[in-house]
């Protein structure tokens, strides 16, 4: 079993009182983590100081070896560069990456999982939906989650966090006892979002009061439409908010201009958001201001390519050596902010969204969250996942596949749980496309 694994079945479910005392040990001297931890956390500093050549010769450095690693470990990528004249060992400077090939979903879904991995290292199946919905499986390494939190608590750090913080996490989770249950090893009250509104607003209440949390975090619609309700409704909730939050953590989705304002205001808070992918290549935050990110050069190397008049953007993760992912094409289409050849900070374009359907009480069901943050199985087997609803209470899912899979097969492999819509299923070899050619998850009309 490697450490992801233990954690998340070993540690998770800590008492309270342990794991307040847990979060207070420093991530840099922890079992397993420690190490990686202090490294990143070294490079994030010293990057921020580096010129431009140093920065170019550091990110270099980093995709030249992964590439390398890739093309002699991997057999996806083998054949690949071969099929398209290309020897990372011929790569000499920061301006030679541009040659590598260029990889997306639609590539890499076409082969099969082991086949672009190194099987050999340990590792934990992971999947995601992304912000188009096109299912796609692959592997990361025990070695991420320190990598991950030491970007994660510089990102959150801008609001004055500290480890030993209490958070409300407001995830996709399905598995959620009592409406909110805390989560030991991340150190924080998850709540079920797919409850009513004031059932969620009475757990929590009682909640905070017991454990005093200090930071909203999660899904900015799911959080910005309990703040209104509770606005709206007079709960204390809200008051336990204005006098006790002292930011916001908004991530996964590009969060709305004014209901975030409004929501701030509200809580009487600032909020700082994000943009990652569960693939772990790219990480971007708002380090100077709304909706202008960031990257870290440190996480994985970030650029943008200009397909059809629009400019994409494209990662590199460096440290994930049992599924690498080189110059990989996320297809979201961003406005880029250059300086001395190297992407300073980007503004989304066309992201991701606060999309929901609505249950059979009219509670919103965020997609966000029940589509991308749960571990559909089927994600394996299809390319695409779209959703289209009527009628509250009733929604269709929309596969896109060569195959035809049985109902139970579906029921099977597809979370449904904790949802109180009843779902039809259709496959299509095809997914419904926009006039301009995108394929939206939301499908807002069906003819």
């Amino acid at each position: 079993m490697n450490y992801i694994d233990f954690m998340k079945k070993n540690l998770v479910n800590l008492p309270y009182s342990v794991g307040n005392m847990v979060a207070k040990i420093p991530y840099g001297i922890r079992p397993f983590m420690g190490g990686i931890y202090k490294k990143r956390i070294i490079e994030i500093n010293q990057f921020d100081k580096y010129n431009a050549a140093k920065k170019k010769d550091f990110i270099f450095n980093k995709v030249k070896y992964i590439s390398m690693y890739a093309y002699d470990n991997i057999p996806f990528y083998n054949d690949f560069y071969n099929d398209c004249n290309f020897r990372p060992v011929d790569l000499k400077s920061y301006d030679d990456i541009k040659e590598i090939p260029v990889i997306n979903k639609l590539i890499l879904q076409d082969v099969p999982l082991e086949y672009r991995s190194n099987y050999k290292l340990k590792k934990s199946l992971a999947n995601t939906g992304g912000s188009s919905g096109k299912p796609f499986a692959f592997y990361i390494e025990p070695s991420s989650v320190p990598h991950e939190w030491a970007h994660m608590h510089h990102i959150w750090a801008n609001l004055a966090y500290k480890q030993y913080h209490l958070k409300i996490m407001f995830g996709g989770r399905s598995d959620i006892e009592n409406v909110v249950s805390y989560d030991s090893i991340r150190h924080q009250l998850t709540v079920d979002i797919y409850k009513p509104f004031p059932v969620i607003a009475d757990h929590l209440f009682k909640a905070c009061i017991k454990y005093n949390p200090v930071y909203l975090h999660g899904y900015p619609s799911a959080i910005f439409d309990l703040i209104f309700w509770l606005n709206e409704n007079n709960h204390p909730l809200l008051s336990y908010f204005k006098n006790n939050i002292k930011g916001m953590f908004l991530g996964s989705e590009l969060p709305s201009p004014i209901a975030r304002n409004n929501a701030e205001q509200l809580v009487q808070c600032s909020s700082i958001s994000w943009y990652g992918h569960t693939e772990r290549c790219i990480l971007a935050y708002e380090k100077n201001k709304k909706y202008s990110y960031t990257p870290f050069h440190t996480y994985g190397f970030v650029e943008t390519i200009c397909i059809d008049n629009a400019e994409n953007l494209v990662g590199t993760s460096y440290y994930n050596m049992v599924s690498p992912l080189i110059r990989y094409n996320t297809e979201d289409i961003v406005i880029p902010n250059y300086k001395e050849n190297i992407l300073d900070c980007f503004e989304i374009s066309e992201g991701r969204s606060g999309e929901y359907i609505l249950d059979k009480s009219n509670n919103k069901i965020y997609l966000t969250g029940f589509i991308f943050g749960r571990h559909h199985k089927i994600f394996d087997c299809v390319k695409h996942i779209q959703v289209h609803q009527s009628e509250p209470g009733y929604a269709t899912i929309y596969f896109s596949s060569k195959n035809i899979y049985s109902d139970d097969f579906i029921n099977s492999t597809f979370d449904s749980s904790n949802i109180d819509i009843i779902f039809s299923y259709k496959f299509i070899p095809e997914p419904v496309k926009t006039s301009a050619g995108k394929v939206p998850l939301m499908l807002k009309n069906i003819s």
